[in-house]
């Protein structure tokens, strides 16, 4: 008997909460379009874990240093499977689109 209660509590819960629905909304903040081989790998790369507001909001004057160190810390603290030969063309973006040679 407790089994059944137990189930069909869970079961209302679960109703409840897929009744509510949940809508997401849609990224604004896209990578901007370049030409440089980085801009897939970084649109590829990147944009599994987080949106371009990412890059955007990055200093302005950041230099291909900063980038790299970016790129390094979402590999080693952050997971991403970010093939260590892909990583200077998305330096290369990164800084020629969001940093000090910004074009």
């Amino acid at each position: 008997m407790n089994k059944l209660i137990y189930f069909i509590s869970l079961s209302l819960v679960a109703q409840l909460a897929f009744a509510k629905g949940m809508e997401l909304i849609e990224d604004t903040i896209l990578w901007r379009s370049s030409s440089l081989p980085g801009y897939n790998l970084t649109v590829s790369n990147c944009s599994t874990c987080h949106s371009a507001q990412y890059a955007e909001y990055q200093p302005p004057n950041s230099n291909p240093a900063f980038w790299k160190a970016q790129v390094s810390r979402m590999k080693k603290i952050f997971n991403a499977p970010i093939p260590d030969e892909d990583v200077p063309a998305i330096v290369e973006y990164l800084n020629q689109t969001y940093g000090d040679n910004r074009k």
